[in-house]
């Protein structure tokens, strides 16, 4: 199921050269992500494999952090 590739880009995030097969695109930003980045962890990258979109760690943390923002503000 994850395959080695010889297709590489370096991730958006923090440089390093990655297989396009392991990272990916977020759907929320469209940076070019590893996997690190895009799925933070191997559950959500299984979901992602099985189907699931795939959105990377700071877009499903934006809405928390927002939140968080919001009542800090008062």
């Amino acid at each position: 199921m994850f395959r080695q590739t010889d297709l590489g880009t370096e991730c958006d995030a923090c440089g390093v050269r990655i297989d396009l097969v392991s990272g990916g695109v977020c759907e929320r930003c469209q940076r070019i992500l590893c996997a690190r980045h895009l799925h933070g962890s191997w559950f959500a990258r299984l979901r992602h494999e099985l189907g699931g979109k795939a959105v990377c760690v700071r877009c499903r943390n934006e809405p928390a952090q927002s939140a968080e923002r919001r009542a800090q503000r008062g």
